[in-house]
């Protein structure tokens, strides 16, 4: 599979990774300059502690664009982990699993009927529970699909939820830790190293081409062959977006598809083929300007914010300080948990609070050219996005990219506008029409 020009040869340039160890298999390595640079403030010591117990937890419609719920179970249903709670109405193979054990407390609906949140109470009784039945790798795509995991897939391009039958063209696993207030990836997988591994040979399952995996520069947290390839990601922020892994490797396009998947969720498919366990656990930072104590906490998915940051009192994003959105549970594909001081907000939040009801004109600056690390220009991309121009948009390259990655243009642009909603509408808009 052909990379673009900026791959670098280690074997000619070898110095970008540092003092690279004996034996490192580590043969290519992208560094990133443009996008936002990353700060050691507020960064959490790497030392791992179990959570407080989470009372409740969510599984949100935000985190599942598009989708809408055939419910398997009512308002006050008993519950235990890795029950199927709904399944898609388009695709029914596809189920969504509780991720505690307890009370179903609510069953929301957003608009045309897609979903909302379904919030489970935790309860001490664990109903039904029977001993779990180890899958076979040769079912990995029915079992990733019957337990509840087939959500953890996000594609490029449109950044929704593969169909249960597509094949990808490559699978790219992200790894890097790009900002020091996020959990290290080489910290989580200390004592989770067989489950990884097991879920790389999963995701072999699912696709004929190559499963990336991207790291920070340093030892492979894989081992190479033909199917697995360990790629190294450093400089900005941008460096740890699935979108500019991909462009750099693989590149995606509505005839070419690109899965990608967080390397917890790895650690959990693996741990799923392993023992036959549904283990919906995320270790997240704590961290921010209001944090009285920046830590780690292993945790499960959705967990309601407030049983995790009990004692403090700043304003919860669920994750970073650019791309974090307010909410009361952890968003599925996030491992920061920011703590904002009251009444302070990031700039881009400053913005869009000031601006909300008086438009201001969108200047282009420096700030905002450099924003993107994909080769798109920010500016008419921008301007597409605010009139809803899904055909200008799509030209400009805007199937590369997804929420996330338009969170710093946001940030620097003048005009207050909220991107990556707006990106959203445009990309669900041209997901309709290639239907």
């Amino acid at each position: 599979m052909p990379l673009k020009s900026y791959e670098t040869d280690l074997s000619a340039r070898s110095w970008l990774l540092g003092a690279p160890q004996e034996g490192l298999a580590l043969v290519r390595h992208f560094r990133i300059r443009k996008g936002e640079w990353p700060s050691s403030r507020d960064a959490p010591p790497q030392t791992l502690s179990n959570a407080p117990l989470v009372r409740s937890a969510a599984v949100l419609g935000t985190d599942l664009p598009g989708l809408r719920p055939r419910f398997e179970v009512e308002e006050g249903d008993l519950v235990a982990v890795g029950q199927v709670l709904f399944r898609d109405r388009k695709y029914p193979e596809v189920a969504a699993a509780s991720p505690i054990a307890g009370r179903v407390a609510s069953l929301d609906f957003g608009p045309r009927r897609t979903l909302s949140a379904c919030i489970i109470e935790a309860e001490d009784t664990d109903p039904g529970a029977t001993p779990p039945n180890k899958p076979d790798l040769g079912t990995a795509r029915q079992t990733l699909l019957a337990k509840g995991v087939w959500p953890a897939f996000r594609t490029r391009p449109f950044g929704r939820m593969p169909a249960p039958s597509a094949s990808p063209a490559a699978i790219v696993v992200n790894a890097v830790h790009a900002v020091p207030q996020a959990p290290n990836p080489v910290v989580v997988l200390a004592d989770r190293q067989d489950a990884f591994r097991l879920g790389l040979q999963c995701l072999r399952r699912l696709t004929e081409g190559t499963v990336f995996v991207c790291q920070s520069p340093g030892p492979p947290l894989a081992a190479d062959d033909t199917r697995t390839t360990c790629v190294a990601f450093s400089g900005s922020r941008a460096s740890g977006l699935a979108s500019t892994q991909i462009d750099r490797l693989c590149p995606a396009s509505p005839q070419r598809e690109v899965w990608t998947v967080g390397y917890q969720d790895v650690i959990a498919i693996g741990h799923l083929f392993a023992t036959g366990e549904y283990r919906p656990d995320r270790v997240v930072a704590i961290s921010g300007p209001a944090a009285k104590r920046p830590r780690l906490l292993r945790t499960c998915l959705g967990a309601r914010i407030a049983d995790l940051c009990v004692g403090e009192t700043g304003e919860a994003l669920s994750g970073d300080r650019i791309s974090g959105r307010r909410a009361a549970f952890l968003g599925r594909f996030d491992d920061q948990i920011t703590l904002l001081s009251r009444g302070r907000r990031t700039s881009r939040f400053a913005s869009a609070d000031r601006f909300s009801h008086h438009p201001r004109p969108l200047v282009p600056t420096r700030q905002l050219e450099r924003a993107l690390a994909i080769d798109i220009p920010a500016v008419p991309l921008l301007r597409a996005l605010a009139v809803g121009d899904s055909e200008a948009a799509s030209q400009l390259g805007c199937l590369s990219l997804v929420e996330e990655d338009v969170a710093a243009l946001a940030r620097h642009c003048t005009s207050g506008a909220d991107y990556p909603r707006l990106l959203r509408r445009v990309l669900d808009e041209l997901m309709e029409d290639a239907a």
